[in-house]
Order: C-alpha cells, then sequence, then structure tokens
C-alpha cells in the first residue's frame, strides 16, 4: 500500500501536512523539516498551498478543527494560526481546494460516505458494506469465477457497479484506489489464482443387471426301453 493511503485514517491535518499531501508527498518525508528549508529549495506546489491555506485559516474561509494556543508576556492567552500545529478537517480542506478551482483525490471522501448501506446499520464502514456487496454478488454467481482470481472477479463488479456505489471520481472514472482497497476486504484468496473452471462430470453408467438364471424342468423319464414288443392280446 501507498504511503500515502494510510494517512486516510487521519481526519484532520496540519496546514503543513494538508500542503505535503496536496503535492502528492507522504508527510512523515519532510514535515519537521520543510518549513525549516528555504522557500526555493521546498517542493513544487508546497509554498503556494501552505501559504494559500494560512491566509484562509486567517480570514475565516476555513474553519479550524484545532488552533494554537499561546500567551503574551502578561500571562493573557490568545490562539492563532501555526502552521505546523494548528489542524484542518479532512471536509474543510476538500471544500476550500474546490472552491478554489483545485481538486485533490485524496481529501474527497465524498464517494466512500454515498456508498454506506445506512439502511442496514448507520455505523457500518463504507469499505466494508463495499465489501460485503461485492463479495455477495461474485460468490452467489458462479460464472463471475469462472477463469478468474477472485480479485479480479470483485474488481470486475466493483467496476461495473462503481456509479451506484458512489466510486467514480469528478471525471465520471472508477475510482480504482477505493476499488482496489474494496478488494483486499472482500477478497478471500489474497494469495491469487483463479477459480478452476467447472467441467462436467462423466456421465455415470448404471451397471448391467445380470439376467436372471431361467431353470429347465428336468428331462421327463423315458419308459419306452420296458415296453414288450409283442402285444399280450
Amino acid at each position: 500500500m501507498d504511503k500515502l493511503e494510510y494517512w486516510k485514517l487521519c481526519t484532520e491535518f496540519t496546514v503543513v501536512q494538508a500542503a505535503l499531501i496536496v503535492c502528492g508527498i507522504a508527510p512523515e518525508d519532510m514535515q519537521f523539516q520543510v518549513e525549516r528549508t528555504n522557500d526555493a529549495l521546498c517542493p513544487e506546489g508546497y509554498v503556494a498551498t501552505r501559504t494559500a491555506l494560512k491566509h484562509a485559516l486567517e480570514s475565516g474561509r476555513i474553519k479550524p478543527a484545532r488552533l494554537t494556543s499561546g500567551a503574551d508576556d502578561e500571562g493573557n492567552s490568545f490562539e492563532y494560526v501555526d502552521v505546523s500545529s494548528t489542524t484542518i478537517s479532512v471536509d474543510e480542506i476538500d471544500r476550500f481546494l474546490k472552491l478554489s478551482g483545485m481538486y485533490c483525490e485524496f481529501f474527497d471522501r465524498r464517494d466512500f460516505q454515498q456508498a454506506a448501506d445506512v439502511s442496514a446499520d448507520p455505523a457500518m464502514p463504507f469499505k466494508l458494506a463495499a465489501a460485503l456487496k461485492a463479495w455477495k454478488a461474485v460468490t452467489s454467481d458462479p460464472a463471475r469465477l469462472r477463469g478468474k482470481s477472485p480479485k479480479q472477479a470483485l474488481e470486475q463488479w466493483l467496476v461495473e457497479n462503481a456509479a451506484d456505489l458512489g466510486l467514480l471520481k469528478r471525471d465520471g472514472q472508477p475510482n480504482r484506489t477505493g476499488i482496489d482497497e474494496i478488494c483486499k476486504v472482500a477478497n478471500w484468496k489474497p494469495a491469487g489464482g483463479a477459480t478452476p473452471t467447472p467441467t462436467p462430470a462423466p456421465p455415470v453408467v448404471p451397471p448391467v443387471a445380470p439376467k436372471p438364471l431361467i431353470r429347465l424342468p428336468p428331462p421327463s423319464e423315458d419308459y419306452s426301453a420296458n415296453l414288450d414288443d409283442e402285444i399280450p392280446f
């Protein structure tokens, strides 16, 4: 799994982390040194993204999840925006980017939320709900597994039903990253290998019953030898 995928477990990000992710960089690679680096040496797009997020927080266009607390010389506490500790929710980052004419698939959690089967259980996680649907559809139709591995069959079904599951990106194409993650949940054979194509069993030939033995009656005894040649009268 790509390092960035693990960061989807987070629901809030610092300004620095969010800016790095927009640039396609996993935060653990640079978050602690990027602000100590000359702006000219920062990753392409980082300075502009960080600046835009910081200004939007300061102007109120982005609602912070948590501001940084400080105290002045007289001990009075106050809150301010610090790019390394102030955090922003995923939804706020996604909303701001879209309003600014930008799109970052990482922060768009809408597709995953839409596909959750809340009618069955409001607490059902999206990926688990989608994985259960895919698993049930594939395992209940043996034709889908003919000549395919479970992962291939699951992927095909998810692509076919991407619109209903909310697995389409903004350009209308299937969200391959989300589909791949769901396949990992639903795949009951992660080692791979195609499911053997079923072959018809040879016809069963019933055994030939032996013909019943017919017992012939014993031959009648011949008394002709005991008869006299002459008639006794």
